[in-house]
């Protein structure tokens, strides 16, 4: 066997392999054995017919390419070996003649990923605060969870409860209705039907209106977007909110009670002030996980690529990828090709695989593990925490799979950690962990 290869672009290598005649003269043989059994010729029993017979029934390209299918397997694995090469997937094989047999395969390579000096990697952190505006729209939010709602003789207005009938419309299509229906009159509590609150205000008991807005033509639903809305409105009821009233005897009503309404100002600053350093931390990963990326010389196979925008369209149609028949029905309710459909997540499919492959290699490099006893420390936590479901806790995560995913989640966020550590860090760069034995780990970073 004679192999040559060529390097290209992208983490790829043509191989071009030529098969020596004798051993293809075996596969040849091995084909007409395989192919005479399923041969019907006059005169001679399944199998037995003679080959030139066989070669003349079927055409001697037939043979030709069922030798092909016996040599492939073994002939390319003996090439990727003798090369040193480490595919990430099949390659993709084109025959370049019969006789000599010799075809070319394109291989796809393992990424290349160059972190470069990522300990001196620095990235500003905020400490986020809680203003007074946040304060008091929690405050509030509360006094309206134990406030009332009071029906009013007078016509709605904005923050209003109003219960009745109600039907939106666009250009005939119904996409709302629904009878004794109760609604408060907020623009933000009514964002998916743009207009209704201004066009319930000023209505009261008794009424019964048709309205028509007109919807903005970057309006986030489609179906709405640039269009007229009418909207059927009756009206039953107004209520009007009473809010719970600000002080102690209020605060000792919410939730397990507290002893003073400073006693729950506190607590809801407490919670808001979390709140908000889980947002910034969230924010800061991803910044820093960006910022990375910038810096990293990588490169790797198309094929990649495509598989990573296979998991989003599985993911956005929730689709089983072995079924073509409902991809085929999930691109007809889209309205597009297939191409058109993999071309709109290119993008983000690009982002993420660029991310996962880096962090990969940063655990790597850093010598991140998950061992057993971290992943029944972690259990142990959720049970724990999860009172009296602790036991549906343990069963859904005691199995392997449970395990697996628990590993995955603690592989992930050490990863992340140890990033936002190095990037936050102050003075001179920090220094690389020192190497551990490794378990096998996910290598695929959330």
């Amino acid at each position: 066997m004679k192999v040559t290869s060529e390097t290209l672009p992208e983490r790829q290598v043509r191989l071009q392999i030529e098969v020596d005649a004798e051993r293809h003269a075996r596969a040849m043989e091995e084909a007409y054995r395989r192919l005479a059994p399923r041969v019907q010729i006059r005169g001679f029993r399944p199998g037995k017919a003679p080959r030139p017979l066989i070669e003349k029934q079927l055409g001697r390209h037939r043979l030709l390419d069922e030798a092909l299918d016996i040599l492939l397997p073994d002939v390319y694995r003996e090439a990727i070996d003798e090369q040193d090469l480490s595919p990430v997937a099949n390659p993709s094989v084109e025959l370049v003649s019969h006789e000599p047999l010799v075809f070319s395969a394109t291989v796809p390579l393992q990424p290349v990923i160059d972190l470069g000096d990522y300990t001196s990697l620095r990235l500003p952190r905020e400490k986020p605060t809680v203003s007074d505006e946040q304060m008091e729209e929690a405050i509030t939010d509360l006094r309206r969870r134990y406030g009332t709602v009071e029906p009013v003789d007078r016509p709605a207005q904005k923050g209003d409860v109003v219960r009745g009938d109600l039907r939106a419309e666009v250009e005939g299509e119904t996409l709302f209705a629904q009878e004794e229906i109760e609604y408060r009159l907020r623009d933000e509590s009514l964002a998916s039907l743009p207009g209704l609150a201004d066009a319930v205000v000023g209505l009261k008991k008794g009424d019964a209106v048709e309205k028509t807005v007109d919807v903005a033509a970057d309006f986030a639903d489609s179906r709405l977007a640039g269009k007229k809305a009418t909207y059927k409105i009756a009206v039953h009821d107004v209520k009007e909110e009473k809010l719970a009233p600000l002080d102690d005897s209020f605060a000792k009503e919410v939730g397990e009670g507290f002893e003073s309404l400073q006693a729950l100002r506190d607590r809801v600053r407490a919670d808001l002030q979390r709140q908000a350093d889980d947002a910034a931390l969230h924010s800061y990963e991803h910044a820093v996980v960006d910022a990375l990326v910038e810096t990293v010389k990588l490169e790797y196979p198309a094929v990649l690529l495509e598989r990573e925008i296979d998991h989003i369209l599985d993911d956005q149609a929730n689709l089983d990828p072995r079924d073509p028949q409902a991809q085929a029905l999930y691109l007809a309710r889209m309205g597009k090709s297939e191409q058109e459909v993999r071309d709109s997540a290119r993008e983000e499919a690009e982002q993420r695989l660029r991310r996962s492959l880096v962090l990969s290699e940063f655990a790597e490099a850093e010598n991140i593990t998950v061992d057993d006893a971290a992943v029944e420390a972690e259990l142990q936590s959720m049970a724990a925490s999860a009172g009296e479901q602790s036991e549906a806790m343990m069963r859904l995560f005691g199995s392997e799979s449970g395990r697996e995913s628990i590993s995955r989640s603690l592989f992930s966020r050490r990863t992340l950690a140890r990033l936002v550590e190095i990037a936050g860090a102050e003075g001179e760069p920090a220094k690389r962990r020192p190497a551990k034995p490794r378990r096998s780990a996910p290598r695929r970073a959330e």
